[in-house]
């Protein structure tokens, strides 16, 4: 009976490190409070925005087949108001990266390609209280590229990631630097902090023209399976 339920326990384990290297998925969820600097269509100065918290997405999936590339998806919620007037901001975008493993070890490097849509706007109340939009869509191409850290036997992890693209007079960057602890390993629970820098430098994208430095530190919870 011994040998049985040892046979047993021996092939769950197997089974379960054979279904990890099978596939894996991972997702983020947290909170990003960034302040802005700059300007809108050369008129509003980003400055006057408000630093309100704002929530951002992420799921990646992985797999072992040669060739082809994992898939990473991305929400974040940029929307704030100006102080003293009337008006809001809508920066929020997806993203869809197609990338590869580069390295996977203590040290992790991926690279790979993003489709980046905004679906924003500028919302000005003009006279007679009469709203006037300005619209901020689009996609875009982006280079992606992660390289993390894993400090052996600590749990912790240094993390850089980021999206990049200068094209036809727009040019937009997307930094991130986190630690990350995996605070539950069994469970592969992880809490992550660190600081977001975007820069959309984007005249030829939509009719907003913005022309914004938007950074400041998240939080996050992430799950691995």
């Amino acid at each position: 009976m011994k040998k049985i339920t040892l046979a047993i326990c021996t092939a769950l384990a197997s089974a379960g490190a054979s279904a990890d290297t099978i596939l894996g998925f991972d997702a983020t969820a947290g909170v990003w409070k960034p302040s802005y600097s700059g300007d809108l269509n050369n008129v509003l100065n980003g400055d006057y925005l408000k630093e309100d918290n704002n929530t951002f997405l992420q799921a990646a999936l992985e797999h072992p087949i040669p060739l082809v590339p994992n898939i990473l998806v991305a929400h974040s919620q940029i929307e704030s108001e100006f102080d003293g007037i009337n008006s809001s901001l809508d920066l929020s975008h997806t993203d869809a990266t197609l990338y590869y493993e580069i390295l996977d070890n203590w040290v992790n490097l991926d690279l790979g390609l993003t489709a980046r849509n905004f679906d924003g706007s500028l919302e000005v109340m003009g006279f007679g209280n009469e709203p006037v939009t300005l619209d901020f869509a689009g996609t875009l191409p982006m280079v992606y590229g992660m390289a993390r850290f894993d400090l052996p036997f600590t749990g912790w992890s240094i993390i850089a990631q980021g999206n990049g693209i200068e094209y036809d007079g727009d040019k937009i960057t997307d930094l991130t630097a986190k630690i990350r602890w995996d605070f539950v390993p069994a469970l592969d629970f992880a809490v992550e902090a660190g600081y977001r820098a975007m820069s959309i430098d984007a005249p030829e994208l939509d009719e907003l023209e913005p022309n914004l430095e938007i950074k400041g530190p998240y939080l996050g919870l992430s799950l691995h399976l």
